[in-house]
């Protein structure tokens, strides 16, 4: 249950939230944190003793010319701490964040810890790129059950609520500083988090609360300091779909016949190709049911591109001879394809990450 605190602001409620990743979850951690609420960090061991002992730091771009934001526990009362898997119960937290990468649900203390956060029944929020079945089910016109094959840990979705589950637009874009600082995060595209309502009404109260405060950051010393990403409490359940014409024209064309590319490249150097990529799954979003003020238009898009001059994490892990990717280009292709608007060029992007898993594969057996 939510518990009240003093603090040196007047806050009426503070949640106890759990976040299930310490790269990009630690972004939504410290933006929550501001808000006067408690959260929870689950990471590996070496991880939670950088964020406990020194706490986290999170780096901001700021649209404007000048010196980036940094929060920290010299800018701001943080009550954010770091422990590993086995350390939780998910039963005294009332949210939960999944903001791991999917692959990384297979391994078996992380398994075992989403068993339990299903069993608590608390409501979740996934904040990951690759949208989860208990949030797809709920879109009628989107779910079938072929799409389970493009999971890493279909069966531990099975046990989720699609009621007390709901998904973000994961559009910050954030990256770490240097791998042996894990506690510092550069947001280098300053959004917001958009966040589907859920099906349940308590969770939408509880979630409008913590958006609410998180964006007043009454926690913040400075309150100039206020970083430009928001924790928004979308009234459209299909607001993340604005999410996938991103992916497939940027994240998922880092990786070239050519080599390790940029995001900024991908989506910039040839933009015929890029607009007609982003709008055909535009179409498919569309025609499931989003409207089109759910979406963000190409050129917004790809202004937003040209600052992400970083390739992305799949990207990056693929080149680094990864076997487990998130696979949200092949979700969106078997979509495309089963709705009767197939994209050859969509395919050739899912061909070229299936055939680089299947040399990563080959290159372990040797």
């Amino acid at each position: 249950m939510p518990h009240v605190k003093e603090s040196r602001v007047m806050q009426a409620t503070t949640y106890r939230i759990l976040v299930l990743g310490a790269s990009y979850g630690l972004v939504f951690a410290v933006r929550a944190a501001l808000g006067g609420h408690h959260v929870t960090v689950v990471c590996r061991d070496a991880e939670a003793r950088q964020i406990n002992a020194e706490g986290p730091f999170i780096h901001v771009a700021t649209r404007k010319a000048g010196m980036p934001i940094l929060v920290s526990r010299d800018t701001a009362d943080l009550d954010v701490v770091a422990v590993t898997p086995e350390a939780v119960d998910p039963s005294q937290h009332d949210l939960i964040v999944l903001a791991m990468q999917e692959p990384q649900f297979a391994a078996p203390d992380i398994r075992a810890l989403a068993f339990r956060i299903a069993n608590s029944g608390r409501p979740v929020i996934s904040i990951m790129n690759m949208a989860l079945p208990p949030y797809l089910k709920r879109l009628e016109r989107v779910w079938n059950t072929d799409l389970a094959r493009a999971y890493h840990a279909p069966d531990l979705w099975e046990s989720f609520s699609p009621d007390r589950f709901t998904h973000s637009s994961p559009d910050p874009q954030a990256v770490r500083i240097d791998p042996a600082l894990s506690h510092h995060m550069k947001v280098s595209l300053p959004s917001n988090f958009k966040i589907a309502p859920f099906a349940d009404a308590g969770s939408n109260d509880m979630l409008r609360q913590i958006c609410r405060s998180a964006n007043r950051a009454p926690m913040l010393k400075h309150p100039d300091l206020r970083p430009p990403v928001l924790l928004v409490a979308s009234a459209s359940a299909f607001t993340p779909l604005a999410k996938w014409p991103m992916l497939i024209t940027g994240n998922y064309r880092c990786l070239s016949d050519e080599g390790l590319r940029s995001i900024s490249d991908a989506v910039t150097q040839d933009e015929g190709a890029s607009r007609r990529i982003y709008e055909s799954v535009q179409g498919l979003c569309l025609q499931r049911g989003a409207a089109p003020q759910d979406l963000v238009p190409f050129e917004t898009y790809c202004t937003a591109a040209r600052q992400l001059t970083a390739p992305s994490s799949v990207a990056r892990a693929l080149f680094q001879s990864a076997t487990k990717v998130e696979r949200m280009d092949r979700i969106i292709w078997q979509l495309m394809t089963k709705h009767g608007c197939p994209n050859p060029e969509i395919e050739a992007i899912v061909d070229r990450v299936d055939t680089v898993v299947a040399q990563n594969i080959r290159g372990m057996g040797q």
